[in-house]
């Protein structure tokens, strides 16, 4: 195999976490992937697999797990909520951070408010496959071409308030992750602009889904 292994931190032993780290398994056994759930039963699914576990809230593991100065090449959610957002928040508590309702935004597609004000987007209005290779230019469903891709929609939002997205990159069929750095650099520039009075909108998006939370200042 080419390149050196890399290292995944999988947050959530679901379904799609216990999927995410048997196919990267299988895509290069040299992997080192950690694998955390709350639940200690969760994580019997990945039992067979050659890979760490951790019994801990996701976004306390996220915390301890960069200020010990620990390294990864990419975070994959696989919880239901989201989770670079939830690491932001917990990080900028101490500091006076809070969570606000997303305001409307018209014209981003397929949009739908969560229970605790978070909003999800879709280019697609119908259930995607799992295994879908996530083309960059064209919908393996429809077929039809796709003319932005939504992070990049996301960043683009303008209204009273500053819109930022970490794009979740294809890891593997149905597999997106994030880089580390893209979020612990996100965090020190909400840091810097705590005391600007203006509103920040949070995204996570790969190409064709999303979601969004927000903070006020």
């Amino acid at each position: 195999m080419k390149g050196n292994p890399h290292t995944y931190l999988i947050i959530g032993c679901g379904h799609f976490g216990s999927r995410a780290a048997k196919k990267l398994f299988q895509k290069d056994p040299r992997s080192k992937i950690i694998i955390i759930d709350k639940n200690k039963k969760a994580l019997q699914k990945v039992s067979h697999l050659p890979i760490q576990t951790a019994v801990c809230d996701g976004t306390l593991y996220l915390s301890q797990f960069f200020s010990e100065g620990r390294k990864a090449d990419y975070i994959i959610p696989a919880v239901p909520l989201h989770l670079a957002f939830e690491f932001i928040l917990f990080q900028l508590k101490p500091l006076g951070g809070k969570r606000r309702k997303v305001p409307p935004i018209p014209g981003l597609p397929n949009s739908m408010m969560g229970k605790t004000g978070d909003l999800y987007t879709s280019l697609a209005n119908f259930l995607c496959s799992e295994d879908c290779s996530e083309p960059a230019r064209y919908c393996t469903a429809t077929g039809k071409r796709r003319e932005k891709p939504l992070y990049q929609i996301l960043k683009d939002i303008e209204g009273p308030f500053e819109s930022k997205a970490i794009r979740s990159l294809q890891l593997g069929p149905g597999i997106g992750g994030f880089q580390p750095k893209a979020l612990l650099d996100l965090l020190e520039d909400i840091k810097k602009k705590m005391n600007s009075n203006r509103s920040v909108l949070i995204s996570t998006a790969s190409r064709c889904h999303g979601v969004t939370s927000a903070l006020p200042f």
